[in-house]
């Protein structure tokens, strides 16, 4: 991976260049203990599935993936498994959790009194038991050239209505002021914050103005539609650069009802709606949608790293094998219907397209990668605050 090159996925004003570190996790050879379910048939899609995914996405899916909508939200439910076994056993008996190329569900177990019982729940789980990982040294990469653009407490919140005025995940916004100084980014999951009521969570990086974050001199946000800005729908009130890149936009009174869907989608198109939250698992299948590049998938390829951009690290990042692009930032992350992460950086942000991107990428010996910050991360951060769902 050296050499990779990594762009920040707001819009573009200025470009300048950060250390890049990564810290990587070795998936092993399988030495399967347990008898898998057989890969799924290439069998037409439910109509339920079909109904649950909007087009685009199901597009995006089978154009990304390969994979079909009932395909799709199969594998997402078995990452969402792994997920459930890895907290309920704990982090120490399970040291590490993916899907293989096939989508079955694989854990690696720790050696010691506990091992025996964790092996016997993954087997009636229908996991697989690999040997235990390998860890490989921290390796750096490349550098990155950040590439900025001038130019929404309930446990169980319930959804509102889409209106033709509401705001869903994955739409163009301005962070900046309505002369359009400022970054175009994407709005990324709907929320409720216990204090403040309606917000919105998208990237960190997306607000230029951080040190006044807080204070009266706020960033505002502002909807685009194309080239025009809209009037201000909200303010930013936490930013968070370091060890986590994300930032809450605190909605304004008049605008609550237009960010009460738990949807997200290609600007314009149908939605698809957000059912909870999910941690990361390698090889689930994931899409994001963005303001840039709409619906693009892939899957999750590494979790827990370290991402070194300049004077700030992010902690337990995580990178997917999707293609993203300058104004994607802030973008909501799924797989299935839930909620996995918010989109940071690409190591393809600069290129004019995905297409050109992949080709540039393969001559380079790389793929297009994407790098998020974990929605449960955020919300853990933030005691009170719950993305809404169904």
């Amino acid at each position: 991976m050296n050499g990779i090159t990594s762009a920040v996925l707001g819009g573009e004003v200025s470009m300048y260049r950060r250390a890049f570190r990564l810290s990587l996790i070795g998936v092993p050879l399988l030495l399967t203990m347990a008898v898998l379910t057989p890969a799924a048939s290439a069998e037409p899609a439910s109509d339920a599935a079909e109904a649950l995914l909007p087009s685009a996405l199901a597009d995006a899916v089978s154009r990304d993936l390969g994979l079909d909508p009932q395909q799709f939200l199969d594998r997402a439910d078995a990452a969402r498994r792994l997920a459930e076994f890895t907290a309920t056993v704990g982090s120490e008996v399970v040291t590490g959790s993916w899907l293989d190329a096939n989508g079955h569900p694989v854990v690696t177990l720790a050696s010691g009194p506990t091992h025996a019982e964790a092996a016997d729940a993954a087997v009636a789980s229908g996991f697989g038991i690999a040997a235990a990982a390998l860890d490989i040294p921290p390796v750096v990469v490349g550098s990155v050239q950040p590439l900025l653009d001038v130019l929404p407490f309930d446990p169980a919140p319930i959804a509102g209505s889409i209106r033709a005025s509401s705001y869903l995940g994955g739409d163009s916004f301005l962070a900046g002021t309505p002369a359009g100084l400022g970054q175009r980014c994407s709005l990324g999951f709907n929320a409720l914050d216990q204090t403040r009521g309606a917000v919105n969570i998208t990237a960190g990086h997306c607000n230029p103005n951080v040190t006044d974050t807080g204070s009266a001199a706020l960033t505002g946000a502002y909807p685009m539609y194309g080239s025009l800005v809209g009037s201000k729908f909200g303010s930013f009130y936490r930013t968070s650069r370091s060890n986590t890149d994300y930032a809450l936009i605190d909605i304004d009174d008049a605008n609550i009802g237009a960010f009460e869907s738990n949807a997200v989608r290609v600007p314009g198109a149908g939605p698809l709606h957000v059912t909870g939250t999910v941690d990361p698992i390698v090889g689930a299948p994931v899409c994001k949608s963005g303001t840039r590049t709409g619906f693009s998938c892939g899957t999750i390829l590494s979790t827990g790293q370290n991402l070194a951009m300049g004077d700030n690290v992010l902690d337990r990042s995580f990178s997917t094998s999707i293609c993203a692009l300058r104004g994607d930032s802030g973008g909501p992350i799924v797989s299935g219907t839930l909620a996995v992460g918010i989109a940071n950086a690409s190591n393809v942000g600069d290129q004019p397209s995905c297409d050109i991107a992949t080709v540039v990428s393969m001559l380079q010996g790389q793929r297009p990668e994407l790098f998020a910050t974990p929605v449960n991360d955020i919300l853990a951060q933030n005691p009170g605050l719950t993305i809404r769902t169904m």
